[in-house]
């Protein structure tokens, strides 16, 4: 496994070119998840509740855009035949992308109201659970996040240091006003992408690791 920025130069070289197309399904993506959330939720007004839970459906609706969004990198960087609409392939297998979506949303919810780190070593520890759905089309989604934590022992704290070191970048997209997500977006998923190519390439060397954060 490299170091942070190993796999932050492994992510330009495969944006290299491909800025356009990664810049535009972003937009796509933030659209649907975000801009169309506001313009459904807005109407509504100062009437919380309806809001809330209104915003709370559309999160749902959208989780397997989610998996789309990340799935889509991983074929970017693949080098795979690609196009901004397979932002919904998650669509075609709902109910397991579904599933596997609100699972790990759910543990993460509940790491954050034990305590702030147990819910950012349980992120991390499930962040491969997409990419492995997109590989095994017949794991179940409670055996991919099962194997997404097996799959990052000892290397939870490198993932977490992994998103640490784009705090600074996060920080400057306030300053352009949310746009320089576009560009931001990409770059982070290319990186964990790369990361999750790597790790799978060494669990498959080495099948049994101990436990470890």
């Amino acid at each position: 496994m490299g170091n942070n920025q190993f796999y932050k130069n492994k992510a330009l070289a495969s944006l290299e070119g491909n800025w356009g197309k990664g810049a535009i399904t972003t937009l796509i993506y933030l659209i649907i998840t975000m801009g169309l959330s506001w313009t459904i939720t807005a109407p509504m007004g100062n009437d919380m509740a309806m809001s809330y839970g209104t915003s709370g459906i559309w999160n749902l609706i959208c989780m397997p855009l989610n998996w789309g969004f990340c799935v889509f990198f991983l074929r970017l960087i693949r080098k795979d035949e690609l196009s901004c609409w397979n932002l919904f392939d998650g669509y075609k297998d709902f109910l397991r992308i579904f599933l596997a979506q609100f699972l790990v949303t759910i543990a993460i919810v509940i790491g954050f109201c034990l305590f702030i780190i147990p819910g950012i070593i349980l992120g991390a520890g499930l962040l491969m659970t997409d990419f492995i759905l997109k590989d095994d089309p017949e794991i179940s989604a409670l055996d991919a996040i099962m194997k997404s934590w097996k799959m990052t022992d000892g290397h939870k704290a490198e993932l977490i240091y992994l998103f640490l070191s784009f705090l600074g970048w996060i920080i400057l997209t306030i300053f352009t006003f949310g746009i320089g997500l576009l560009l931001l977006y990409p770059y982070m998923q290319s990186t964990l992408a790369h990361f999750y190519e790597d790790l799978k390439a060494e669990k498959e060397r080495q099948p049994f690791v101990q436990d470890s954060i």
